[in-house]
């Protein structure tokens, strides 16, 4: 949630948060609450309060609902230590209080960062695009940012969520930052709804996780703690699941502040009743006389995320705009040819974006600039774009990479030998390459079968230097002497100096006396996507062969949504984007499943205006997959992997039988959605 106001327990600490905003008379903090004291601060100026995602930075300015926020001289807390501007990132939900002037320009003096969720990923729901952690749900869409990795690399992950809780147990995240391991001495977090509170037993829950208190003197509870209430709980989980509270704190949802004071709230719509009474995390809304940006009142409802501006009165926002956010359906991958500040514009190509004050700007190459915007993207840039595509192409993000970085929809990257190094399963080497396999399934044996001087074949994705596996194959060990060491990567080429020095995938590669396939050694450079074989010296691939893949392509783009025309497999409309599949491969069905209604995601080249697909995947077919965690395990028919009740009655068992489902034994799954439950087909043991 983004309200993050502390009481009770956290009071002292909420009290220095808010230490600035006394002096802009916000509010006066006694005992844990916020009495609203008044009025204008200082001449020509006004209390203002904003909550929501950070979109941009600029020169001591962030970006938050579109409005640009002065930082110089603003406290900055971050998970309630201190910090600065530059702890923020793209994507946080941050409560920003401050003055307006008359003019208009705003000026933040304090900014409150605080992640929803901390702990370990225990299943993902890829059909659904969600996953769990901390018995919470965390639903994901195309606006979300994933930082480090994956959906798909999420399993046993440690992650920090921030977003906008949408039901009891659920959040929308707009920001997912993902590492191996939690760091040094980082407690688990979750902040969410009370329910099942027992004060004897000392235990309650938020969502389904299990929070164990006893161990907090009675003095430090709130006394407002009930069911129904939301609270932010750190601690550390034992070996059954369970949290173990080190504090508890109320958060409050209500906006402080006196009447008048100008707000801007972005979240998901909750308790919606009518379009005169409705939450925004939590907030109280009034919007029956606001105006309703991209769309009608009519459109309004739980689930809908919205940004919300208006003024206090009583406790509650009266809304004078609520603009609804559209999700995007179009990502663009390519070079910037045209760049015009002026008109907020900027072209990949023939396709031209518009950006605004809400237009995520993220850059992830090497220069990481901090304070990147608009200003800072020039021609001949790389950037992937994310927009929307009605009525015109409206950016909302636009993330700039590395020259020689792959399309986000490049395949995945294989290494292939022997392992060293070797420190855990998310840690080690195949080949002198980084491989982290938390997340992989094996064949050919299991995690524990990993040791230095094994044999194996890693597929996965490359986050930075580390291959993220997401399989992994084990061959037989042999009592036969060892093979000089060989290695196979497939990859981008990048650094490219001559046939004797280049790399892939950011392994060092001499070509010089390999063979050549699918092109010749004229045809390799920078862009250029290989298969490379060969022995490793002193960490050189010498390689024997080389195979070219392909060659530099149009921009890519991956457009996802309901299909509204089709006039024949050449030419049919996607999401308002035109698009021929006469070559392109059918997943999750066949072409002539293709047709108007059916929801699909189609990759492919961008060519005069037309996205010549090579892989269409329709998405609205009803089988389903998640891998995970059991919990809540009943019987075979009955037990939840990543939020998701499955019936495994019916399935085949691989790696184990049906005797072995028990709570905390890690499965993939996979069959048919009846209605909310899974009818598994099959079911494997990690």
């Amino acid at each position: 949630m983004s309200l993050r106001f502390l009481t009770a327990v956290a009071a002292r600490s909420a009290c220095r948060v808010v230490a600035a905003a006394l002096a802009l008379g916000l509010a006066a903090c006694t005992g844990g609450t916020f009495v609203a004291e008044g009025g204008i601060v200082g001449t020509g100026s006004a209390p203002i309060t904003v909550t929501g995602a950070i979109s941009s930075f600029g020169n001591n300015t962030l970006v938050v609902n579109g409005k640009a926020l002065a930082t110089t001289g603003a406290v900055v807390r971050v998970n309630q230590q201190p910090g600065s501007v530059a702890d923020l990132r793209v994507g946080m939900v941050v409560a920003v209080a401050g003055t307006v002037a008359a003019g208009g320009a705003v000026t933040a003096t304090t900014i409150d960062y605080r992640a929803d969720i901390r702990g370990v990923v225990d299943g993902i729901d890829r059909g659904s695009k969600t996953f769990t952690v901390l018995g919470q749900t965390v639903r994901t869409d195309a606006s979300a940012i994933f930082d480090g990795g994956t959906l798909d690399t999420l399993v046993s992950q440690y992650v920090e969520v921030s977003g906008f809780r949408t039901l009891p147990g659920e959040v929308l995240a707009s920001l997912v930052q993902i590492s191996t391991s939690a760091p040094a001495g980082t407690p688990a977090e979750v902040t969410g709804i009370v329910s099942a509170l027992d004060v004897n037993a000392r235990t309650l829950r938020i969502g389904t996780l299990l929070v164990d208190f006893v161990a907090l003197p009675g003095a430090q509870l709130p006394p407002q703690l009930a069911n129904g209430a939301v609270v932010d709980v750190r601690g550390m989980t034992n070996a059954s699941g369970t949290l173990v509270a080190q504090t508890l704190a109320l958060v409050g949802t209500t906006l402080p502040g006196a009447d008048g004071t100008e707000v801007e709230v972005e979240g998901a719509i909750t308790e919606f009743a009518s379009a005169a009474s409705f939450k925004v995390n939590g907030q109280p809304v009034d919007a029956h006389a606001a105006a309703i940006g991209n769309g009608t009142a009519a459109l309004l409802g739980n689930g809908v995320r919205v940004d919300v501006a208006g003024r206090l009165a009583g406790g509650i926002v009266a809304a004078t705009r609520v603009d609804i956010e559209s999700v995007p359906t179009i990502q663009v991958d390519g070079l910037v040819s045209a760049v015009t500040t002026a008109a907020s514009t900027l072209a990949i190509g023939a396709q031209t974006f518009a950006v605004n004050a809400a237009t995520q700007f993220d850059d992830q190459s090497v220069a990481a600039v901090h304070d990147f915007n608009l200003a800072a993207v020039h021609v001949g840039d790389h950037v992937v774009v994310t927009a929307t595509s009605a009525p015109a192409l409206a950016a909302t993000r636009v993330v700039r990479v590395d020259l020689a970085a792959p399309p986000p929809s490049q395949p995945d990257t294989t290494f292939e030998g022997v392992i060293s190094e070797f420190n855990s399963v998310a840690d080690f080497k195949v080949g002198g390459r980084s491989v982290n396999a938390a997340s992989a399934q094996f064949s050919g044996g299991t995690s524990a079968d990993l040791a230095n001087g094994r044999r194996v074949t890693a597929l996965g994705k490359l986050s930075g230097a580390t291959l993220l596996a997401s399989q992994v194959t084990i061959e037989a060990p042999t009592t036969s002497p060892p093979p000089p060491t060989t290695l196979s990567v497939e990859g981008t080429i990048t650094g490219f100096v001559s046939i004797a020095s280049f790399s892939v995938a950011g392994q060092p590669v001499n070509a010089s006396g390999a063979s050549v396939s699918g092109g010749s050694a004229t045809t390799l450079a920078n862009g250029a996507r290989v298969d490379v074989a060969g022995t490793l010296v002193a960490g050189i691939l010498n390689a024997q062969t080389v195979r070219i893949e392909t060659a530099p392509t149009a921009p890519t783009l991956e457009v996802e949504g309901t299909i509204t025309a089709f006039a024949s497999l050449a030419n049919f409309t996607l999401a308002g984007q035109v698009v021929d599949a006469t070559h392109a491969s059918v997943s999750n069905g066949s072409a002539q499943d293709i047709a108007v209604g059916r929801v699909a995601k189609v990759t492919g080249a961008l060519v005069n205006g037309v996205l010549v697909a090579t892989n269409v995947q329709l998405e609205d077919q009803e089988d389903a997959e998640v891998e995970g965690v059991i919990n809540g395990y009943v019987s075979v028919a009955s037990f939840v992997v990543a939020g998701r009740q499955v019936d495994a009655s019916a399935a085949q068992f691989s790696n184990g039988t049906a005797a072995n489902l028990a709570n905390g034994v890690k499965v993939h799954v996979r069959g048919p959605l009846a209605g909310a439950i899974l009818k598994a087909t099959r079911v494997e043991f990690d």
